[in-house]
């Protein structure tokens, strides 16, 4: 018998909300995976991504669409940023059709009882190199999820500390800059201790208002940057997907690459006021903080506020570096908590809320696991 299921969707900022048909499914509802592939992170900006099979929606006029290389035209907010849908073809006259998972709000099966849909398996881990994000994740709700052998390497390229600079890049290529190694003026910027460090719904601003001035963001005695996931509603309805990957980088170590008109680069430190038009979309996700994306293929780029607006967040996604998609030779990541853990279900109900908790509750079992190796 087939099952359909009722989709209620949102993105951040609004301009997308409505009701979305799954595709029939017969018997059990499908299962879900997480996709590693280059064009998946680079378009965007995380390190993995999943989308639920639908059955073709009413496409609302607030959204751009990106064709990528790898046969699939994603659907992005043109405000937020937020993924929606992607497309392809499926023979002569159908096309195929899924949802970002991050967007779906509620799912109801059509005699009103909630589906059951679980994550089972990683899609084109060999893209990372390094395993990237499955590594920490390697079940769901007790269940080993499916990952090929033969694509994962089973020794992770050595990560390097000789490189002076991580390029970094959208999939369309508008957004490309690098960063630099932390110096005496990644000293310079002060800010409240980040709630990936100390979860700010249990911890005493006295703590987290960082009265030391301590510069948490440097690690590994001054050679890398803090890195860290988050679960909080924003980023993901700002991004459509369920887990947002960050690395805190003085602005003063970030270096916009600017297209001119002969060809030739200009690489100039990143000036938010000084960039061409158009290099960066910003969206207002509340008082005092801005998100950019690049508004031709929809990749989370930065978060930062007026509070602390020389220390800012940058999408791991976007990172090429040699070692792998986790670029650990250049991010330590912060393998104690999933930022904003306690936000995982806001704004969710019944199936999804369940289906979200399980999956960072995996994502935070292996982090501590691979935090405590050779403890």
């Amino acid at each position: 018998m087939e099952q359909l299921f009722s989709l209620r969707i949102s993105c951040l900022c609004g301009s997308v909300s409505q009701s979305v048909p799954s595709r029939p499914a017969v018997d059990t509802p499908p299962n879900l995976s997480l996709c590693h592939c280059n064009t998946c992170r680079y378009s965007t900006g995380l390190l993995c991504a999943s989308y639920y099979p639908i059955a073709p929606p009413s496409v609302p006029s607030s959204i751009t669409q990106y064709e990528g290389g790898d046969g699939w035209t994603r659907h992005f907010c043109s405000s937020c940023g937020c993924h929606v849908f992607r497309c392809k073809a499926a023979g002569a006259q159908e096309v195929e059709w899924e949802l970002a998972t991050g967007v779906i709000i509620e799912s109801l099966n059509s005699d009103g009882s909630p589906e059951v849909t679980n994550y089972t398996h990683h899609k084109q881990v060999s893209d990372t190199k390094d395993g990237g994000i499955a590594v920490w994740i390697q079940d769901f709700l007790g269940t080993k999820m499916e990952l090929l052998e033969s694509e994962v390497p089973s020794v992770s390229p050595r990560a390097s500390l000789d490189d002076d600079h991580l390029p970094a890049s959208c999939d369309c290529g508008r957004v490309s800059f690098h960063i630099t190694r932390p110096n005496p003026r990644s000293h310079f910027p002060r800010s409240n201790i980040a709630d990936l460090i100390y979860p700010y719904c249990l911890t005493d601003k006295a703590i987290t208002q960082n009265p030391g001035n301590e510069k948490w963001w440097i690690r590994a005695d001054g050679t890398k940057y803090l890195g860290g996931t988050c679960a909080c509603r924003s980023c993901r309805l700002a991004s459509g997907f369920e887990i947002q990957t960050w690395a805190f980088v003085p602005r003063s170590n970030i270096f916009f690459h600017i297209a001119g008109p002969d060809s030739k680069e200009t690489v100039v430190p990143l000036d938010f006021d000084a960039l061409p038009a158009g290099t960066l979309t910003s969206y207002r996700s509340s008082l005092g903080v801005l998100r950019e994306f690049c508004g031709s293929c929809g990749a989370t780029v930065f978060w930062h506020d007026k509070w602390r607006p020389d220390l800012i967040d940058v999408s791991v996604g976007l990172f090429r570096a040699s070692d792998g998609a986790r670029a650990e030779g250049w991010i330590d990541w912060w393998t104690e908590r999933v930022s904003f853990t306690e936000e995982v279900e806001n704004g969710r109900s019944g199936s999804e809320a369940r289906r979200a908790r399980a999956l960072i509750a995996s994502l935070e079992e292996g982090l501590r696991r691979w935090g405590s190796r050779g403890q």
